[in-house]
């Protein structure tokens, strides 16, 4: 008899753990897939972000033969951007944590000139994961050049890219989505000015980053 209780009370246990974990994530997608209304700003000249998240780092990125930022003393070259940024450009990374919407905007009106995919690993999202990772770059032509990188971290393992080279935008359109934490790097010309630094929480489509 006591056996007999302890079993059914072992199979209730079980059932309500089952149902707490299904529970959890289907609220944990609804969080996550959610897509909020953006209020984009109409102001003429500006950069917004691409990513909901915190901003960890601002770099300079030097343009040349091969461009090259400086993290921790140590050079970083981005091969990938050989031919596509001239001059210096301002390098913004932003982490998006799990609870952060991750819907990526455009952070610029213009039109899409490339965009490359590339294959990596998955370190965390929030080290730096720019040169190694899987990441999916997107260069936008507006009233000046602005290259947006979609970096997967080691949850997020999918990287969608909502547009095509050729495509024209307005600025906040969607450009992508990536899947859990990540990460995402936003690269301006250094002569705009900057408005942001490190520790803001930025919002996607609405928080204004730098002016041009």
């Amino acid at each position: 008899m006591f056996l007999k209780f302890v079993v059914l009370q072992f199979k209730r246990n079980v059932a309500i753990f089952l149902i707490i974990i299904i529970i959890g994530l289907i609220v944990f997608s609804i969080i996550f897939y959610r897509d909020p209304q953006r209020s984009i700003p109409i102001e003429n000249g500006i950069i917004i972000s691409p990513a909901d998240g915190t901003v960890i780092s601002i770099d300079i990125v030097k343009s040349g033969d091969n461009p090259v930022t400086i993290k921790n003393g140590k050079e970083i070259y981005l091969t990938e951007l050989k031919g596509i940024i001239e001059g210096n450009y301002t390098m913004v990374a932003i982490f998006m944590g799990p609870f952060d919407v991750h819907i990526n905007r455009a952070p610029i009106s213009g039109q899409v000139r490339d965009t490359i995919y590339l294959e990596g690993s998955h370190l965390p999202a929030f080290g730096n994961v720019l040169t190694e990772n899987e990441r999916n770059i997107v260069v936008i032509d507006g009233d000046v050049r602005v290259v947006t990188v979609q970096i997967a971290g080691t949850l997020a393992r999918r990287i969608e890219c909502y547009v095509n080279e050729g495509q024209n935008l307005n600025i906040g359109d969607k450009i992508g989505i990536i899947k859990l934490g990540s990460q995402v790097v936003v690269m301006y010309p250094s002569d705009s000015l900057t408005i942001i630094k490190e520790g803001d929480k930025l919002k996607a489509g609405e928080t204004i980053i730098a002016k041009i």
